[in-house]
């Protein structure tokens, strides 16, 4: 039997994930992009928001962290996480190619929950992840 790694529920950490995409869609929507795509999956890639921006296509990895140390979610986006947004965003110009012919970037958004719950930071990086990195 695999040994179970400390940490929250699969179905908490879920939800809380739900809650930071809910927040960055409406952070991203207040910045005026406009939200056309949520949980985009394709085999092993995987972008959780698909924007507009203007006339660019962006792609967002949203990290939300509750109770750690500022900065954290930012943290948590490591190489492997990176490959896999990127994958996602050449998979959608290949299944959309209206927008293939745009240009195309990915953004991070990280929000920051304290224990409580409430949200104390939204950060949005802009070109957080650039290919070749």
């Amino acid at each position: 039997m695999a040994e179970r790694r400390p940490g929250r529920a699969p179905t908490e950490r879920k939800a809380l994930g739900d809650f930071g995409e809910r927040v960055a869609a409406a952070h991203l929507e207040a910045k005026g992009y406009r939200i056309i795509g949520r949980n985009y999956r394709v085999a092993e890639a995987e972008a959780d928001l698909v924007a507009r921006d203007g006339d660019t296509v962006v792609f967002v990895e949203v990290r939300t962290r509750r109770g750690g140390a500022a900065g954290m979610a930012a943290l948590s986006i490591n190489r492997r996480k990176a490959a896999k947004v990127l994958l996602a965003a050449r998979w959608y110009a290949e299944q959309h190619p209206e927008y293939a012919v745009l240009p195309m970037r990915i953004d991070a958004v990280t929000v920051e929950m304290a224990r409580d719950g409430k949200v104390l930071r939204v950060e949005h990086i802009e070109d957080a992840v650039r290919p070749g990195e």
